[in-house]
């Protein structure tokens, strides 16, 4: 089933259009465009293909944006991973290593003397 259909039948579940209001629609269609119908629908399938054209070649363009920049922090600093840890017992270990080579940058507490 393609996304279009899927688009539609979830619309219809969810009650957006009901058999009603698609008549209706269907109805004014024919009433305003009448013989041009068929020009019409032609027309909007290809403004809607160049829409989802559009659509993909920014979703490309933000997707490579993000990539370079994470490929940039990374050879910046490439002791931090690229990924999360999913909190396995390894990222412990590194967060673990990581702590231990911080050194205390503020002066020890020594209590007041009497």
């Amino acid at each position: 089933m393609s996304t279009f259909a899927i688009e539609i039948d979830s619309a219809i579940f969810l009650g957006l259009f009901d058999v009603g209001s698609m008549f209706v629609i269907a109805l004014l269609a024919v009433l305003l465009f009448g013989g041009d119908l068929p020009k019409m629908g032609r027309k909007f399938g290809k403004i809607y293909s160049e829409f989802q054209r559009n659509v993909g070649a920014f979703k490309s363009e933000v997707s490579s944006v993000v990539n370079d920049i994470t490929s940039e922090i990374n050879d910046v600093n490439p002791s931090k991973p690229a990924a999360r840890s999913s909190g396995t017992s390894s990222g412990k270990k590194a967060a673990s290593q990581d702590e231990d080579e911080i050194e205390a940058s503020a002066p020890k507490f020594e209590p007041p003397k009497k």
